[in-house]
């Protein structure tokens, strides 16, 4: 996504400054900004993380919150397994282009993306997990993302916020017991155990992918595009790689060009390389963002934005 207009002298310093090896913030092609990661941000979610990419009012910022429901199963649904639903908006005071009904295409990409990615067999949630009772129950976690600004990179900012939030995610322990009817046939009830005290994780959280989006600009790519860099992007790829640093997915932007064969084998490799730190990273946020709630920062859903 990118909607701002820049002049052929300024396209063409960032387009000569990639291709030399630097960028205006000073930068090199494979460094991203300052990340800043914050967990359990709204009180009334299963969980919730809030990542921001870059500095504040120069960066992107996505909130997750959590939350888990019971459902009953119905034909035609998968019979031993619980499912994520997943929806992403923009707020319309993340860029002008999103007022009204602007947002709404890229809400459905991003929101396919992300369903995409913990639905399936490369998320690694063990989504049998969630099942309660074959055939009559199952967990269902809502995930919903809210886009507070946009200053590029946008979809690894998304998934960074989603793995946080899944994986400070609390589920109430639920109970199951067989019972006898009066038919003498043996029926399951469950019990949903509402203590705070008494909760489980989501298990298979921690083989989460991250992401690494790669920006071709000229006759090289970037990773972590700004908005300027994204004004001149020719084409994008977005890597999704495993905790195990194996490729899991790969999705090609919405611009019409694509990456040559010989640079699309080096990205590839390159994605791996960078997501072994990116890892180390998150998890080093990631356990710094879980200790940094104090009572000086009240933990509600309408005080969030003035403690990140």
């Amino acid at each position: 996504m990118a909607s701002l207009v820049l002049s052929p002298a300024e396209q063409d310093f960032i387009t000569r400054g990639v291709e030399q090896g630097f960028r205006a913030d000073g930068r090199s092609g494979l460094d991203r900004r300052e990340v800043t990661l914050r967990t359990n941000m709204i009180s009334q979610a299963n969980g919730s993380a809030r990542c921001r990419i870059g500095h504040l009012g120069v960066g992107t910022d996505v909130l997750v919150g959590i939350k888990a429901e019971v459902n009953t199963w119905a034909p035609g649904e998968p019979e031993d397994k619980g499912t994520i639903v997943c929806n992403v908006e923009c707020s319309p005071s993340a860029a002008q282009e999103f007022e009204g009904r602007g947002a709404e295409e890229l809400n459905v990409e991003l929101t396919q993306l992300l369903d995409r990615m913990l639905n399936g067999p490369q998320s690694g949630l063990e989504l049998e997990k969630l099942c309660i009772i074959p055939k009559q129950a199952y967990w269902v976690l809502h995930v919903d993302a809210l886009v507070l600004d946009v200053k590029g990179s946008i979809v690894d900012t998304l998934v960074w916020a989603a793995r946080a939030a899944l994986l400070s995610t609390k589920l109430p322990r639920v109970v199951v017991e067989s019972i006898t009817d009066e038919d003498g046939n043996l029926q399951s009830e469950f019990d949903v155990v509402d203590d705070a005290e008494d909760q489980v994780a989501v298990e298979g959280a921690e083989n989460l992918p991250l992401t690494v989006t790669f920006n071709q600009i000229g006759k090289r790519y970037v990773i972590d595009a700004s908005e300027q860099e994204e004004a001149v992007t020719q084409a994008r790829l977005t890597v999704a790689v495993s905790p195990q640093l194996e490729i899991c997915a790969v999705q090609k932007g919405g611009l019409l060009r694509g990456f040559p064969p010989s640079l699309l084998t080096e990205i590839l490799q390159t994605a791996r390389r960078i997501a072994r730190d990116e890892f180390v990273k998150f998890k080093k946020l990631y356990e710094a963002a879980g200790s940094a709630q104090t009572t000086d920062e009240p933990n509600t859903g309408s005080t969030f934005l003035g403690a990140f």
